[in-house]
């Protein structure tokens, strides 16, 4: 089946994102009339008609505007792009009409004329088309005026792709075989970032990709570890926050595995937090956080865990995700083995919930320390999705009931009769009881105990209470 790469480009807010989320038929990039808002690339897969299409959305490419920290960097990977491209889908602003950076841009992409739509946007009523003939002016055959926003001249646009790609089709026989089912999304209240488009038929879910996210504070490195992890600069890095705005996801191999890793943008505490963009972005990272199996949690050596990471790592918990504590920097610390102790005792004092949970030191721009991290991250997974057997169970909860018997309640010897496994990912224990008022100290005390037993770091466990009997006597 042949991949055909389809790009989205054009100068800061001329519409780009909105058209990427119109041609898949979901709200993937986050989109707001600041530009700048799109800082890397992110691509979806998706068919149109029987062709696989791989749709990439950039950030605003600027050519005169190389006051922006970030231009360089931006040009240099669009330029990448462009060469891989099968189609370039060029987004030019019509109410605002042409700049010269929409005119710089038309002259460079000459060179790629061949495979470059013009797209004259934000047409949103009739009126609006007598403008047209302006962009016309650039000199690119191939011209559509559309509305992204209102979907206006979409259906017509996506006919052109079509019939373009057909042309560009290699002559293979079978070639155009459908692998997967057209699966084009229908907009939910949450939205998993890591699925795609395309479905894929009779997966072996031993098989499945490991699902990663990295969140943090802004500014402690995340796009740096994401880079160091798969050894390329796939995500733009600087040292302002705020230099990621759209979760990122990226498909890799490592060490044999695959995963799904995503950087998400950084998350300050919620009353700081400023309305529109920034607000957009919280929210995608929290999303991300749901549909993640394990959370890279990268914390700062000179100020881990004040008050915002740990109301992260209590979402974390609350999610029932894996939880990795990473600590960035550590080639700038000079006391290492007195901040390790000093950390310890904080995580003891901070997160009783997660028992004994360990860190990984790293340099993410060093790239130093990123093999424990690949071992930390089997580790957590493996913990998450254990199941335990009810005899293995049983015969826990008769030792330490025998070691630390239950408390009176109520004049009367509390008697704990049974326990299961009653799911996992992560996992849930139920225990039968005499009573459902248990002390709170005593319900600690097997919580850590069967956490210790079993060997269940790095993860959420969930144990719950029930009055009944045996239910299997």
């Amino acid at each position: 089946m042949t991949l055909f790469n389809v790009l989205i480009i054009g100068r800061s807010n001329v519409g780009k994102s909105t058209l990427f989320n119109r041609l898949l038929n979901r709200t993937t990039s986050i989109t707001d009339n600041n530009p700048g808002t799109t800082r890397d690339f992110r691509y979806f897969d998706f068919y149109l008609s029987d062709f696989l299409v791989r749709l990439y959305d950039t950030a605003g490419c600027d050519l005169l505007s190389p006051e922006n920290f970030l231009q360089k960097d931006i040009k240099t990977i669009i330029e990448n792009l462009l060469k891989d491209a099968d189609l370039i889908l060029f987004v030019v602003d019509s109410k605002n009409g042409l700049t010269n950076n929409d005119i710089e841009f038309a002259s460079y992409l000459k060179k790629f004329i061949f495979k470059t739509f013009l797209i004259s946007n934000k047409h949103d009523s009739k009126k609006a088309l007598e403008g047209f003939w302006e962009p016309l002016s650039l000199g690119l055959e191939y011209s559509f005026p559309i509305s992204a926003a209102h979907g206006l001249g979409i259906d017509d646009l996506k006919k052109e792709i079509l019939n373009f790609l057909k042309l560009r089709q290699p002559k293979i026989p079978g070639d155009n075989k459908r692998l997967f089912e057209t699966n084009f999304f229908r907009k939910k209240n949450i939205i998993d970032p890591y699925s795609t488009l395309i479905t894929k038929n009779n997966v072996n879910l031993k098989n499945e990709p490991i699902k990663i996210a990295i969140v943090g504070r802004p500014n402690v490195g995340k796009s740096t570890l994401l880079n160091a992890i798969i050894k390329k600069r796939r995500v733009l890095t600087s040292s302002k926050s705020g230099t990621t705005t759209d979760p990122i996801l990226v498909d890799f191999n490592w060490m044999g595995k695959d995963f799904k890793i995503i950087d998400t943008a950084g998350i300050r505490r919620f009353n700081k937090i400023q309305k529109g963009l920034e607000e957009l972005s919280v929210d995608k990272s929290v999303e991300v956080i749901k549909f993640s199996e394990v959370v890279i949690m990268l914390l700062d050596v000179d100020n881990a865990f004040d008050l915002q990471d740990l109301r992260i790592i209590n979402l974390i918990e609350k999610e029932g995700r894996c939880l990795i504590l990473v600590l960035n920097k550590w080639d700038k610390e000079k006391n290492k083995k007195e901040k390790i102790d000093i950390l310890k005792n904080k995580i003891k004092l901070s997160l009783p919930q997660f028992g004994n949970i360990s860190f990984v030191t790293i340099s993410a721009l060093r790239n130093e320390g990123i093999e424990k991290l690949y071992s930390a991250i089997l580790g957590a997974k493996d913990n998450w999705q254990k199941r335990f057997t009810t005899s293995k169970l049983n015969r826990w909860l008769e030792i330490k009931t025998s070691e630390h018997p239950p408390p009176l309640v109520k004049g009367r010897r509390l008697r704990l009769r049974y326990i299961t496994q009653i799911k996992s990912r992560p996992p849930n224990f139920l225990i039968f009881s005499s009573s459902i008022d248990i002390p709170k100290n005593y319900r600690k005390f097997l919580f850590n105990s069967i956490r210790d037993q079993f060997n269940l770091k790095n993860i959420p466990i969930r144990l719950k209470f029930k009055v009944g009997n045996n239910p299997y006597v």
